[in-house]
């Protein structure tokens, strides 16, 4: 049998930085994600990528984690259809960095993004006047419960897509049951999460050797294409059965 002479890591490594095999990559995985569901329902939210506290590395940044207090390193920020958890669109940026600027950033700056239509839930920390104004200018809406409800609005302008969200989420007849939907619809985002985080090939902690802004960000894009390859053979498998 014919051994196949595959690149060595240093070549390897030096081809991954061209911009031709990064275009690459994400033609394949914008081809992979064409073949999965799509559904009027979107769900956003951020996941810790962590280094060492005395890592050298100058574009990671110190951060709150959620419920386990400060550490170093990276965030992905991610946007998924509720129906089968594939990314929409996603991105790469240092743990200090506020989830509704990056968000906004993402929703305005992905030009293959369509949300014309469609409803983007997030978790308190989504609650923008700015990104529910990004996600309009988009076709689309959102919905973010507010970090203090039932309580004032102030006195600033608010967007009409705000105020709505809030009207669905505390003044319905039963508000805490809203609530409750709201919260269920976000269950999706926290499977997807899961699913890409423990699978053999999925986003496990960083290497040693993945450091840097754009090494994690091509990271994370391949760990990304190698998840919609796996949804797209499981939904294969669904609709053959």
């Amino acid at each position: 049998m014919r051994r196949l002479d595959c690149p060595g890591y240093s070549q390897l490594s030096r081809r991954l930085k061209s911009a031709s095999v990064r275009q690459l990559i994400e033609r394949i995985n914008q081809h992979l994600r064409q073949r999965l569901p799509r559904s009027t329902q979107k769900l956003c939210d951020g996941k810790p990528l962590l280094v060492g506290g005395f890592s050298k590395d100058s574009d990671s940044a110190w951060g709150v984690l959620p419920g386990d207090g400060w550490g170093r390193g990276y965030k992905v920020h991610v946007l998924c259809d509720e129906s089968c958890g594939a990314v929409d669109a996603f991105a790469v940026t240092a743990l200090d960095r506020g989830e509704p600027t990056v968000m906004r950033r993402l929703v305005l700056g992905t030009r293959n993004l369509d949300l014309q239509g469609n409803t983007l839930r997030g978790d308190s920390n989504y609650d923008s006047n700015r990104l529910y104004r990004a996600v309009a200018q988009r076709g689309g809406r959102l919905i973010a419960p507010r970090k203090k409800p039932f309580t004032g609005i102030g006195h600033h302008p608010q967007h009409p897509d705000r105020l709505r969200a809030i009207s669905e989420l505390e003044g319905v007849p039963n508000p805490r049951e809203a609530l409750r939907q709201h919260a269920r619809h976000r269950v999706r985002v926290e499977q997807g999460l899961a699913l890409l985080t423990n699978l053999p090939f999925g986003l496990a902690p960083l290497p040693n050797f993945v450091r840097r802004q754009q090494r994690v960000q091509r990271w994370v894009l391949a760990k990304i294409t190698l998840y919609h390859l796996y949804l797209s053979l499981r939904h294969q498998q669904k609709l053959a059965a």
